[in-house]
């Protein structure tokens, strides 16, 4: 019917949209195995545009199918028409963009970025070319509009059987489209940039949507519940399996008074920048983090927790696993859990917490007020003047308020916990003039790396021209790597991160700890070297003096989670699937597909367990200390 030409053109451009999107971002960001199976993953890459296609094209199918539409004249016609296409078209441009910084088509950071416009868009706007790509896109709108809107939206009147019909064939196409979608594959190939290539944006973005809060217990594989207890305790060498992940943390040092806790998160510092920590050794840009890394334990081997910044933050303060869909920072149970602040608000310290923008974002600020922070300082507590980008103020601002704070605390006597989350090194990559300098030619990121190792410097410098090194044990780690890359569904080797722990006892001085560390371990590590005893149900421990074999990390990528070893990772998929990896030469780099074996197989079902029991401790309000335990 000439009624449906309109539509059906419109379905064939998005189609040709999209594949030649897919076939410009696998011929920039190939690697060996994408460009191998580029016919495969062009085949399918169609399949899932086409069901995407049609299932977002149902309502006006439906609207052609059973309205007569005389009301929509020529003129109206082409502006609609031009509004789609200018939609679909700037939308490539988008997606583009997304790829490029994060390696995945839209996720749950896409969904995320989407509930906090002021500062997305104006970080947008401030670190791309806008205008040009909103102008291709209109003007090709405008060009496609026009020679679309000549063609007929009806060519005679609709009967009473012609709408039945239409209504049927439209019903029939969405349950058609219902029973496909549930049978299309969550991946096409072994390595997982192949596998993003292939899918589209807009029905993974939704699939974020629906996933945010999934039931784990009803989506991964599990083992029976009193087994799920005696591996957990098992693997965290719980003496007492009868007090679940209750255990008593003991203090390595023992100081005259209580000493002060810091921990700094470094926006998006992973180890590729350092070359302390195995990355940049042509040009590095953390030279003073790699100089003050040798004034105390260096961690060389740390992998973070995931790729945003709230999964490094409920692993550094609250040594918690990264569950699968929204990090507990998001949910809504998220009340009076255990943390690295609450274990010292019962101590008498006082708590803040310090970040460069809005604590509104990803909820950071009711997180932190409802989880052992005391005082919360954002934008508005910075002063007026200072540098600013749309994710907030330059990192040097906030810890010159940390300075300020700490000492208050000091002069009346108070033991102080801090913790920041710096910003600077984030798009758009805008620094303070006159603090480093960076060739214009060269990357804007890695420039804004130098500087927030500048930050850095003129932090613990001028704590330790106070006198406030003397008696502050200090945590500097990098929140998440700079940006994803790698074949594996979860890629680690964009994890790794540089971590280092200042303290005042000189026996620690230039101390390398090489074993595999997670982000969940510097929790409990740093407080042991502050002098804390306590007991939690901490996931991590305290890792100075362990063998340099046997360590862990867990790890987390969107519905993905797992844990890595010194020579494998288990990843836990959906519909309780379980992927395996080997690391043939311990590389960070190399992780090779593998099939099930024995060893493997007890090491699935030891991570199984240790998931499943982080999600039933959080449902249940049981990842509590000890005085706030439910009765």
């Amino acid at each position: 019917m000439a009624r449906f030409r309109l539509v059906a053109w419109l379905i064939a451009l998005e189609l040709c949209l999209a594949s030649v999107l897919r076939l410009v971002l696998a011929l920039v960001f190939r690697d060996a195995a994408t460009l191998h199976d580029l016919p495969r993953l062009a085949a399918y890459g169609v399949l899932f545009d086409l069901l995407a296609t049609l299932t977002a094209f149902l309502p006006l199918i439906l609207m052609i199918s059973i309205f007569q539409m005389r009301w929509i004249g020529p003129w109206l016609r082409r502006g609609l028409i031009a509004l789609a296409v200018f939609l679909l078209s700037f939308d490539v441009f988008v997606q583009f963009f997304f790829f490029e910084e994060y390696s995945a088509r839209y996720n749950h950071l896409a969904l995320d970025y989407l509930m906090y416009p002021d500062e997305v868009f104006g970080n947008i706007l401030a670190s791309y070319n806008v205008p040009l790509y909103l102008g291709i896109a209109a003007l090709g709108a405008i060009a496609v509009a026009w020679q679309l809107g000549k063609l007929p939206v009806a060519e005679r009147p609709l009967s009473l059987l012609d709408r039945a019909g239409g209504a049927a064939a439209t019903a029939l196409l969405a349950v058609v489209l219902w029973l496909a979608w549930p049978m299309t594959p969550v991946a096409i190939a072994p390595d997982r940039l192949t596998n993003e290539l292939a899918l589209n944006g807009w029905a993974e973005l939704i699939r974020a949507y629906l996933t945010a809060n999934l039931d784990y217990e009803a989506y991964y594989a599990l083992v029976p519940p009193d087994d799920a207890r005696a591996r957990t305790a098992r693997l965290l060498d719980q003496p007492d399996p009868q007090r679940g992940l209750l255990r008593h943390f003991p203090a390595r040092v023992h100081p005259a008074a209580p000493r002060d806790v810091i921990i700094v998160m470094e926006e998006s510092v992973g180890s590729i920048f350092s070359e302390r920590f195995g990355g940049n050794k042509v040009d590095p840009v953390t030279p003073n983090l790699d100089r003050w890394s040798h004034q105390g334990i260096a961690f060389t081997n740390l992998v973070a927790n995931g790729n945003r910044t709230v999964r490094g933050m409920e692993a550094l303060i609250n040594s918690f696993l990264s569950l699968p869909g929204d990090a507990i920072i998001k949910r809504d149970r998220s009340v009076d859990l255990a943390s690295i602040p609450a274990v010292l608000a019962q101590r008498g310290y006082e708590t803040a917490f310090f970040t460069c923008g809005y604590g509104r974002f990803d909820n950071v600020k009711p997180f932190m007020m409802a989880n052992g922070v005391g005082a919360f300082f954002e934008q508005p507590d910075y002063p007026k003047d200072a540098f600013r980008t749309g994710w907030g103020v330059a990192d040097e601002f906030a810890f010159d308020l940390m300075i300020r704070q700490q000492q208050q605390a000091r002069a009346a006597g108070r033991p102080w916990f801090g913790s920041v989350i710096t910003t600077s090194n984030h798009k758009p990559f805008a620094v303070p003039p006159g603090r480093v300098e960076w060739p214009e030619e060269k990357s804007d990121r890695l420039g804004a790396v130098l500087y927030a190792d500048w930050a850095l410097n003129h932090y613990l410098t001028r704590m330790r021209e106070l006198g406030l090194l003397d008696h502050s044990v200090v945590l500097v780690v990098g929140d998440h790597g700079s940006r994803i890359y790698g074949q594996s569904e979860i890629p680690v080797v964009s994890y790794y991160v540089p971590g280092f722990i200042l303290t005042p006892d000189a026996q620690y001085r230039d101390t390398r700890v090489d074993r595999l560390v997670s982000q969940v371990d510097l929790g409990p590590t740093l407080l042991s070297l502050a002098g804390v005893e306590y007991d939690a149900p901490f996931f991590g421990r305290d890792v100075i003096g362990l063998p340099g074999n046997g360590g862990r990390a867990f790890v987390n990528h969107n519905r993905s989670v797992g844990m890595m070893t010194d020579d494998a990772m288990v990843v836990l998929q959906l519909h309780r699937k379980v992927a395996y990896y080997t690391r043939p030469d311990g590389s960070p780099e190399h992780f090779a597909p593998a099939k099930e074996t024995p060893a493997l197989h007890e090491l699935a079902l030891t991570v199984e367990a240790a998931f499943q029991t982080a999600n039933r401790v959080y449902l249940d309000h049981q990842y509590v200390l000890p005085a706030k335990r439910d009765d």
